[in-house]
């Protein structure tokens, strides 16, 4: 039972892994493709849309209130948590940084969520 538990979680870590990573290529390339179609040299570079990246690291889309961000935060954090692979291997290095990332995508749209939604959606009453 143990040993399923561990190749589920770990199939889930890889298939996470190879969805951040195809993400983070995508941006590269637009990102390249801005800086291939500038005219002027002295133009500076358009900013990335940290939010839009965000949202698309944590599979919510642009409309999703906060307590559906934060159920997509809760369940990557917990499949994506480096303790739940052994130390030092390759899984627990992809975990690692999905956690990261995770981590990271949380922050991005936590930060115009409206205090009371965030206060009364994870349970911290004054």
């Amino acid at each position: 039972m143990g040993r399923r538990a561990y190749n589920v979680l770990r199939g889930y870590v890889n298939r996470e892994w190879d969805r951040i990573n195809g993400i983070e290529l995508d941006t590269a390339e637009q990102e390249l493709l801005e800086y291939e179609v500038r005219t002027q040299p002295t133009k500076a570079p358009a900013p990335t849309n940290h939010q839009e990246h965000a949202r698309r690291l944590l599979g919510v889309t642009a409309d999703a209130k906060f307590a559906d961000v934060r159920k997509a935060y809760l369940r990557l954090s917990q499949r994506s948590d480096p303790k739940n692979f052994p130390t030092g291997s390759e899984e627990a290095k992809q975990a690692a940084e999905i956690h990261r990332k995770v981590h990271w995508a949380f922050q991005q749209l936590s930060v115009d969520a409206d205090p009371t939604e965030k206060r009364f959606s994870s349970l911290e009453i004054e």
